[in-house]
Order: structure tokens, then C-alpha cells, then sequence
């Protein structure tokens, strides 16, 4: 016998070794029949490797070729396997495993029909042919613990049919308690355990060894997935377990005794299974809290983690914590009850001191802190089970009475908690932290944060106990602050500011006491101010920590200070003044943002020295980021606007002149800059304009009327339309606000005439500042609203605006045949245009309003914006086609192009079909052209908006008009589209369901395809009558039955829901998936 010429001596020879060729030629041998004997011959040859390969050819084959045997021959291969296992049980473990392996894969298509009762069948088969070959008991167990290890992970791995799951389920069930019973044997060989009685011979020999106690441990563990019948059978098991830690226990703490980290990893695994599996716990809840509490209430686990922790010892400490851990989170509720029972108060006690204890456990300053950091779950847990039980107290005073006594003992915990928490969230020694590099910061800091989701569960149950604490801690330490001690200030600070979120705006016992005038003054402003020499880096560090800190507890009770108005005039220059520090910028601002936004309205007496921050932040240039610079200005904005209009435009004059002087400044340095230069040599001349541009656009961001007054106007609220109107009449009559407007317009224009860009050495095409025309539209999208803005543009000058500056990303000579040229980026700015151009159709296309009294008509605004659409879909389209082949593969490499695209377009449909009526007869084409392509492309980026859009189309073109003979003119304009393009839309909508598209994408498709049939149903009756008749469409495996049936549902349903469930099952059978998991 030869394989591709190799003599099957030589392959052997090989594979004894093994060569890399005999490992990549053996795949392809394992698929020849005659592969069944070869596994069988390599297995008798004393070579290990060999032996090992031939029980791995038999495992594969079984896997792989079972459905080629007959069946006397299957029957006949369980003998052969058992005598295998026999045979190999004192060989290597690696050549008994894969063995057993083989066994397991026949006992996947064996049982539970033709082997039944398999387990224990399977043990007492080995026990006798080991036997009867002349090997040990020792070998018998090998063979056994291997296989009882392997074969629940290879149950595990396989997909069961459903018919045959549950007789499985039951058949192993039914032989848990032998397979326990052998396994429990095993791991009672650890010296100081109680024997088992009746023991077998191998179970005996094999706990002598803890390798093998180790493996039993695993085994149990694995069974236990499989659920325990009986209760005898599963509280004997965690008895066992159990006892069995108390003398794993017993062994660590003995001097001179080791323990097997092993044993140990898997006894904890198998307990904690067992104490935190949630259907055991619904049943067993009673019982193993009990049993457990027991347990726990003796000095032995006490002792042990003391140990560890004298030792250092924190890999076996995280094995002996995970048990208690996952018990306290499991049965968190029975814990709380049982603290009502004086005869488990004492032992819950002791079980809450241990989490304490693991919660105190050392670790390297949040770096190694994996053990202290399992218990802090529990304490959420904890915290909700108590809040629950106070609450079904308050009806029954009997346990109102308990429950609160089990409150004042967890108060008693969390106290303890705090200072625990408190400690562990204190940075390292600045040295350490000086030397510590980037992963170890990053890991405490995330810590932290868990720590700060304890304090906050902490709060929960201590509330103005908490408080009281973390004031009284604060204060103390900041008159006695020294930068040798700082880390203890920090940590009671950091406490402090994560509750921010939970304590309420009236608190007035605590936090009046440590945010009063006298505090922030004589404590907080001193060491806000503080400085330290320039060359001390660790002292700098240190103390711009604490002052972080400072500003970072200011701003997380933004909602406190609204209540407590009165101090803002003191905390607002405490934050301020920080700005200044380069070290505290970023929370200074956060600070800043957070009570500007919760207190706006008491601090418009402040907005004077407001704007004059934000000119103070406009004259600093780069000492302040750009990205803080714009957070102040919209802040400061949000305050203004908080005003009556009339003061809002008074605040606003001066901050407007600075910006209109470092516009024109900035727009001179651009214009002085030498024509010719490169695009990086131009950068110092564009970012001045920039940022100044960025501040005008976060100041129109701030100056916007809530969402809640414009939504009011617009729906004819009295009281916000007469807002709406006075700010109007303020707005026009401003000649400050009417002189930015006019230089802001100028300017922006007067950016896409400048002689300085360079350009294209092949286009020939001015390349503008990409931030610089995304800034130009941000600052157009956030002045256009819907209600009022002051620094609203009109529509004209808009659209002009908007022309200039998407000349500058697209160029064509006149005609639509003519020079086409594209910019640079033209791909990544379209999107940024296309949510522009939305923009002004949802504000301009709204019906008119007493607010804007010099808007332009309804047939003007239609007549400019029906122009814009017309020559954004063009471009884009022509566009597209100037980077691909066709127009599909266009699509499918810009496919957020054609979202936002459709999404433009959906929004018209929504907002002002008529709209379309200005669009070119050639514009509408190539819109419904694109639409055709994108559904035929299964991405989500292209398809989804698609279909949205065309389901809107739909909706639109059978709608009623109401009198309107513009909307009527636009549903007939929509109805003809649908007349000559709908044959072809239905017709990739049905390939899609048939199976061109995934099936993720049906919800989509199953919308569109309702669309249809709600609102065109004589059509869509007809053409899916011609389109289903084609052979094989939308898939060869319907026949015409099938698509007959699935035309009349979809006509006749009038019901989403159900409409997308015969898509799902129509699409089902069309990919031929019948009988699968995709059914169910």
C-alpha cells in the first residue's frame, strides 16, 4: 500500500518521529477507506508517536466516515475501542486520551438509542478488559478518570439533535451517581479526608495521587453542567466539597505540609459552581446557604487568607475567595434575610468579615489588585437586596423590625467598607508612580473607577452617615495639606466626587459645611493657586493631582450648586482662576460646563464676567487648547442665553467686536501668505483663522434655544412663540448682531476666493483647508434652526455660501458632458455637505412662522433648494462614475456616500415632497438609477437608507393631496416614478429575499416590499404574477406552488408583523434551509 507514491513503510518510519511531511500527508490519507486498518496497525507498534497517530486516525474517521460503516460493524467497533483503552491505559497519557477521545466520538453516535445506559456501561467494560489483559487497578483508573474527564467536554462541544437532546439529558442524569460515586472516591484520597465506603480498588490507588485528585475534581466539575438529580445526591456533593476545602485548609496551614495548587484550583471550580449555578440556587437555596454559612462560620477560611496574605501568597488567596465570592453574589438575597435570624446573625457576620477581608486584601496599588477587586459585585448586589427587603418590610411591622436590624449591622459593614475603599483608591507613593509606566497607570485608573462604582453602592446604604465622613475627613485633611501627604486628601476627595451623582440638590447638613464661603476660600482657592518649582516634576504631579481633584468634586455637584445659588459668586472664580494652569485646563472647563449647564439661569447676574472670560480665552491663543477654548465659548453662550433677548445681545456686543477683530486679523495673516507655497507651509497662516472660525461655531452652538421652546413654537404654544417673536425683533434691530452677520458672511465667502491655496498640479483645482470648509458648514448647520437663532443667515446667502464652498471639492465646465474634475477629498466631505444640505431643507421648508417675518417665500425657497438638490445629485453622481467602472461597483466602494445621500432625499420626502418638482427630468433618473444599484448591493450602509428612502417614495406617491395642487403635482411626479421604475425595484427586492442579500437585511427589505403591496396593490399583483412565473427566480429551490402561495400573502396581509414573517419564511425555503437552526 502506497500513498502518492511514498512507501507505507517509510510513511510509518516518518510518522514515528514526526516529520513535518508526515504530519501534512496524513489529512489527506486519513479520507482513504483503508485508513480504518492503518489506525488499527499503528496502534500495535511500540512507538509512542505512532501510537498516538493511530488513535487520532481512528478518532477522525469516526468523526468524519461513521455513515460508511455498516451497522454490524459499528456494534462490533465499541468491543474493539474498549479493548484499545484497555491495552493503552499504562501507555503515555497523551495515547490514552486520544483513545479515549475515539471512545467519546463513538459514544456521540451511539447513544442514547443504540447504547443506552452508556456510562456506566462504558466504566464497567474498561474495569473488566483491563482486568483481563493482566493490568494494574492503577491502569484501570487511568483509563477511567481520563474518559470520564474527556467525554462530558466532547457532550459539551456537539450539537445534539433536539429529538435526541432529552433522552440524552436524562440518560446521563440517571448514571450521575455512579460516575460521582467513582469520582468522589478519588478525590477522598487526600490525607485527613473521611474514606469513602465500598471504595473501587482503582479509586483508591489514584487518590493517593493529587494529580489525579485534581482531575477528578475536574471531571465533577464538568458533570455538574449537565444538572444533578435527586437532592441527596447534590448536598452530599457539596458536603464533600466542602470538607474537602476544610482539609485542603488544614494542609496550607500546617507547617511542613504542602498543597497542590492543581487540587486546589480545581476543588474551588467544582464549589463554585456549585454555589453560584442559578437554577441550583432556585432550588437548593435554603440548603447550600445553610450549609455554607456553617462552613464559614469556622476559623479555618479566617485563617487561611491570613496566611496568604502574611505569605504574599495572592494566586492561592484569588482560589480560595472565588467560592465566597460567586456564593455572596448568588445568594445575596437569603444572606440579607438570614441577617434576621438571630441563629445565622452571627455566622453571616463572619461571612461579610471575610468579603471585608477580601476587599482589604493587599494588592500593588490597583495594579494587582484582582482579589480585592472580585468582592466589590457583592457589595452592589448586597445593597439592592437590602434597599428590596426594606421595602417589603414596610407592610408587616414584625419585619420592619428585623429588617432593621439588619440594616444597622450592614451600616456597621459599610462603614468598615468605606475606609477599605477609601484606601484603595489611594494613589501609590509618588515615587512608585513616577517610575510606573503606561499600562500600570492606565490599570489603576480603571480600577478606580470600579471603586468609585463601590463608594457610590456604599452611599446607598450609609447616605448622610457617608457624608458626615467623607466631610469631616475632607476638611481635616485640607488644613493640615502638605504636599509629603497629599495622596490621603485626594482619595477622600475622589470619594467625594463619585457620590456627586446620587446626593440630592437639598442636601443642606454636610455639604454646606465643606463647599462654604470660608472653606473655598481659606482651603480650596490656596491650594488651587499653589505652585511648586518649575524643575520638581513629582511635586508638580503631585499637586496638580489634588488640584484635579478639586475641580473635579466641583463639577460633579453641578445640580447641587443650583440649589445652593448662593455660593456660585465664590466656586465660579475657584474654577476660573484655574483655567489659567496648563495642568488644569481640561477640569477646569469640565467644571466650568457642568455648573454653566445646571445653573445657567442664576448666573446671568454673572454673564458679564462670563464674556469677559470667553475674550480673555480668545486674546490667550495656544496657552488654552482649542478644544477647551470652544467648550468656554458655548458654555458661556448657554448662559447668555438663559437672559431676556435683549440682555442676551448687551452680554454679547462685547465678546462679538473681539471676535469680529480676530476674524479680520487672522483673515489678513491668510491673505498676506505667499502664493506658490506648499500646503504644510501654509498651515501657521490657516490656523488662526481656524480656531477663531471653530469659537464662531461653538458660540452658535450655545446661542441655540432649547429644543423644548423651539418644539412648543412650532406647535403653536402662546408663551414660546411670544419668546420667539420678541428675540426676533431684538435680533433685527441689533446692529452688533447685524454687523457680525454681514462680516462673518463676507468672510466665510471671501475664504473660496483666495489667491493663496495651492493647487492641483494635475487638475489644476484649488485645494482649500478641508477643517476649514467642514467649520464653514458646522457654522451654517448650528445658526439654521427650525425656531430662532442670532446668528441666522438668510437662504440666498446660504446657498451661496454653500455653492463656494462645494466648488471647492467638485469643478465642471458648463454642460453636463463637459470637464469634470474632482477634489482631493471630495469622498470624505460629501457626507459632511449632504447633512448640511438636510439642514436647510428641515429649517427652510417648515411652514412660515411669526418669527421670521423676512422669510423668503414658499416658491422661492422651493425654487433655490429644488436647484441645490439638483446640482449635489449630479455631481455626486457624476462623481461616482468617475471612480469606478460602473455604477453599481461605485456604490459599493462609497457606500456612505449613497447613505447620506438617500437619507437627504428621505428627508425631503418626509419634509417638503414638493421639492421634487425642481428637480431636472435627467436629475430624477439618475436618483432613481442610484436607487436601483444600491438595492442590488448587500451592504447595510447602501441598502438600509436605500430602502428607506424608496419606502417613503412609495408612501408619498399614493398619498393624499388635500386640496394642495403643488402636493398634488409632486404625488403625480412620485406616482409616474414608481409607474416606470417599480417592475424593477420589486424585482431586486424579490432577489434579495431569494437569496441575494444576507438575511440580516430583510427586516429592511420586508418594509419595502409592505410598502409596496399597502399602497400599490394592482400593481404589485401584476408584476409579481410576471416576475415569479420566471423559472428559477428568485431562487431554483421553490417551485411555482410555493411563490403562488407567498404572492397571495403578501397581498392579502394587512399586518407588518406578519408580513415580514412570510418574507422570513418564503426566503427560508428559497435558500434551501429548511430543517435548520435558521427555522427556529
Amino acid at each position: 500500500m502506497t500513498l502518492e507514491g511514498v512507501d507505507l513503510q517509510s510513511f510509518v518510519q516518518a510518522l514515528s518521529v514526526p516529520t513535518q511531511e508526515a504530519l501534512h500527508a496524513l489529512p489527506q490519507f486519513q479520507k482513504q477507506p483503508n485508513a480504518w486498518q492503518f489506525a488499527f496497525d499503528l496502534l500495535a507498534l511500540d512507538n509512542v508517536n505512532c501510537r498516538f497517530f493511530g488513535a487520532h486516525t481512528l478518532q477522525v474517521k469516526i468523526a468524519r466516515d461513521w455513515a460508511t460503516l455498516d451497522e454490524e460493524r459499528q456494534h462490533a467497533l465499541r468491543g474493539e475501542l474498549i479493548r484499545l483503552v484497555a491495552e493503552q491505559s499504562d501507555a503515555p497519557l497523551n495515547v490514552l486520551s486520544k483513545i479515549n477521545q475515539a471512545l467519546s466520538t463513538y459514544v456521540l453516535h451511539t447513544v442514547p438509542d443504540v447504547w443506552s445506559g452508556f456510562l456506566p456501561a462504558a466504566i464497567s467494560e474498561i474495569q473488566e478488559r483491563v482486568a483481563s489483559v493482566g493490568k494494574s487497578a492503577e491502569c484501570a483508573g487511568h483509563a477511567i478518570i481520563d474518559f470520564l474527564e474527556l467525554l462530558p467536554e466532547e457532550l459539551n462541544r456537539t450539537a445534539i439533535a433536539v429529538t435526541q437532546h432529552a433522552k440524552l439529558i436524562q440518560d446521563i442524569k440517571d448514571s450521575l451517581p455512579r460516575v460521582f460515586e467513582i469520582l468522589t472516591s478519588v478525590v477522598r484520597g487526600l490525607p485527613g479526608s473521611s474514606a469513602a465506603i465500598n471504595a473501587p480498588e482503582f479509586a483508591v490507588v489514584l487518590g493517593q495521587d493529587p494529580v489525579w485528585r485534581a482531575r477528578a475534581w475536574k471531571a465533577i466539575f464538568q458533570w455538574l453542567q449537565f444538572g444533578v438529580s435527586g437532592d441527596t445526591l447534590f448536598v452530599s456533593l457539596l458536603e464533600l466539597g466542602l470538607q474537602q476545602l476544610e482539609v485542603l485548609a488544614a494542609h496550607q496551614l500546617s507547617e511542613g505540609s504542602s498543597i497542590n495548587d492543581e487540587e486546589l484550583s480545581a476543588a474551588t471550580a467544582a464549589l463554585d459552581d456549585m454555589t453560584s449555578n442559578i437554577s441550583i440556587a432556585s432550588k437548593y437555596t435554603k440548603t447550600v446557604g445553610t450549609l455554607v454559612l456553617e462552613k464559614i462560620g469556622q476559623p479555618w477560611i479566617s485563617n487561611v487568607l491570613e496566611k496568604c496574605i502574611a505569605d504574599k501568597d495572592s494566586q492561592r488567596a484569588l482560589q480560595w475567595s472565588s467560592m465566597f465570592v460567586s456564593f455572596g453574589e448568588t445568594y445575596t438575597e437569603f444572606i440579607i434575610q438570614k441577617i434576621a435570624d438571630p441563629q445565622q446573625l452571627e455566622r453571616v457576620n463572619t461571612f461579610l468579615q471575610i468579603m471585608l477581608a477580601l476587599s482589604r486584601f493587599p494588592g500593588y496599588h490597583g495594579i494587582d489588585e484582582d482579589i480585592s477587586d472580585q468582592p466589590l459585585n457583592f457589595w452592589y448586589l448586597l445593597q439592592e437586596a437590602l434597599v428590596e427587603f426594606m421595602y417589603e418590610s414596610e407592610e408587616d411591622p414584625e419585619l420592619a423590625q428585623k429588617a432593621a436590624g439588619a440594616q444597622a449591622l450592614v451600616k456597621q459593614v459599610y462603614v468598615e467598607l468605606l475606609r477599605v475603599l477609601v484606601s484603595k483608591c489611594t494613589y501609590p507613593p509618588t515615587d512608585i508612580w513616577m517610575d510606573s509606566d503606561k499600562e500600570e497607570k492606565e490599570k489603576f485608573i480603571s480600577y478606580r473607577r470600579e471603586v468609585a462604582d463601590a463608594l457610590l453602592n456604599a452611599y446607598y446604604v450609609l447616605r448622610e452617615d457617608m457624608l458626615s465622613l467623607l466631610v469631616d475627613e475632607s476638611i481635616n485633611r485640607m488644613s493640615v495639606f502638605s504636599l509629603e501627604s497629599w495622596q490621603s486628601l485626594e482619595a477622600v476627595l475622589f470619594s467625594l466626587r463619585s457620590i456627586g451623582e446620587a446626593v440630592p440638590e437639598s442636601e443642606s447638613m454636610f455639604l454646606p459645611r465643606l463647599f462654604s464661603a470660608d472653606v473655598l476660600t481659606r482651603s480650596f482657592m490656596p491650594v488651587l493657586q499653589a505652585g511648586v518649582g518649575s524643575d520638581d516634576c513629582a511635586a508638580k504631579w503631585s499637586l496638580t493631582s489634588v488640584k484635579t481633584s478639586i475641580l473635579s468634586l466641583v463639577g460633579a455637584y453641578g445640580e447641587w450648586w443650583k440649589s445652593h445659588s448662593e455660593l456660585l459668586p465664590v466656586v465660579v472664580p475657584c474654577v476660573t482662576s484655574s483655567m489659567s494652569q496648563s495642568g488644569l485646563v481640561q477640569a477646569a472647563v469640565a467644571a466650568f460646563r457642568k455648573i454653566c449647564d445646571s445653573c445657567r439661569e442664576h448666573l446671568t447676574e454673572a454673564s458679564g464676567s462670563m464674556i469677559l472670560l470667553a475674550r480673555e480665552v480668545l486674546l490667550a491663543g495656544d496657552s488654552v487648547p482649542m478644544r477647551e477654548q470652544q467648550r468656554i465659548f458655548e458654555s458661556v453662550a448657554e448662559v447668555v442665553m438663559a437672559q431676556p433677548a435683549d440682555k442676551q445681545i448687551e452680554s454679547l456686543a462685547p465678546l462679538v467686536s473681539s471676535l469680529i477683530e480676530a476674524l479680520s486679523k487672522s483673515m489678513l495673516l491668510l491673505d498676506s501668505a505667499p502664493n506658490g507655497i506648499s500646503f504644510s507651509e501654509l498651515e501657521p497662516y490657516t490656523l488662526p483663522l481656524l480656531s477663531n472660525l471653530r469659537l464662531v461655531d461653538s458660540l452658535a452652538r450655545g446661542l441655540q434655544f432649547s429644543d423644548e421652546i423651539e418644539e412648543a413654537a412650532l406647535v403653536g404654544n402662546p408663551e414660546a412663540i411670544t419668546t420667539l417673536t420678541q428675540a426676533a425683533q431684538c435680533y433685527s434691530d441689533s446692529g452688533v448682531l447685524q454687523e457680525f452677520r454681514v462680516v462673518l458672511l463676507r468672510l466665510m465667502n471671501r475664504v473660496f476666493s483666495l489667491a493663496v491655496w495651492p493647487r492641483d498640479s494635475q487638475t489644476q483645482m484649488v485645494h482649500i483647508d478641508d477643517n476649514i470648509v467642514e467649520c464653514i458648514l458646522s457654522i451654517i448647520n448650528n445658526s439654521a434652526r427650525r425656531g430662532l437663532h442670532a446668528l441666522a443667515f438668510y437662504l440666498d446667502d446660504i446657498v451661496a455660501l454653500v455653492g463656494n464652498a462645494w466648488s471647492s471639492t467638485v469643478a465642471r465646465s458648463e454642460g453636463m458632458a463637459g470637464s469634470f474634475v474632482l477634489g482631493s477629498r471630495w469622498s470624505d466631505q460629501c457626507p459632511v455637505f449632504l447633512q448640511c444640505i438636510s439642514q436647510l431643507v428641515i429649517v427652510f421648508s417648515t411652514k412660515e412662522a411669526p418669527w421670521k417675518p423676512t422669510r423668503a417665500g414658499v416658491d422661492e425657497v422651493d425654487r433655490v433648494l429644488g436647484a441645490v438638490l439638483t446640482r449635489m445629485l449630479d455631481d455626486i453622481y457624476l462623481g461616482l462614475l468617475r471612480d469606478a467602472d460602473t455604477l453599481a461597483k461605485a456604490i459599493e466602494q462609497q457606500p456612505v456616500i449613497t447613505e447620506y445621500l438617500f437619507e437627504l432625499f428621505t428627508r425631503v420626502l418626509q419634509t417638503r415632497p414638493e421639492l421634487f418638482m425642481g428637480l431636472e427630468q435627467a436629475s430624477l433618473e439618475r436618483l432613481c438609477n442610484l436607487s436601483i444599484q444600491a438595492l442590488t448591493i448587500p451592504n447595510r450602509l447602501a441598502l438600509k437608507p436605500t430602502a428607506y428612502f424608496l419606502t417613503a417614495l412609495i408612501r408619498v406617491s399614493s398619498s393624499d393631496a388635500n386640496g394642495n395642487p403643488k402636493r398634488r403635482a409632486a404625488v403625480e411626479l412620485l406616482g409616474a416614478l414608481w409607474n416606470k421604475y417599480g417592475a424593477t425595484w420589486l424585482r431586486t427586492t424579490l432577489a434579495a429575499i431569494g437569496g441575494t442579500h444576507p438575511r440580516s437585511l430583510l427586516p429592511n427589505i420586508s418594509e419595502l416590499l409592505f410598502a409596496m403591496a399597502k399602497n400599490h396593490l394592482m400593481a404589485l399583483r401584476q408584476w409579481m404574477g410576471e416576475l415569479l412565473s420566471q423559472p428559477d427566480f428568485p431562487s431554483k429551490f421553490v417551485d411555482d406552488r410555493t411563490k403562488r402561495v407567498f404572492a397571495q400573502q403578501i397581498a392579502g396581509t394587512r399586518s407588518f408583523s406578519k408580513a415580514k414573517g412570510v418574507v422570513n419564511e418564503f426566503s427560508i425555503k428559497c435558500r434551501n434551509l429548511q430543517g435548520t437552526a435558521y427555522t427556529s
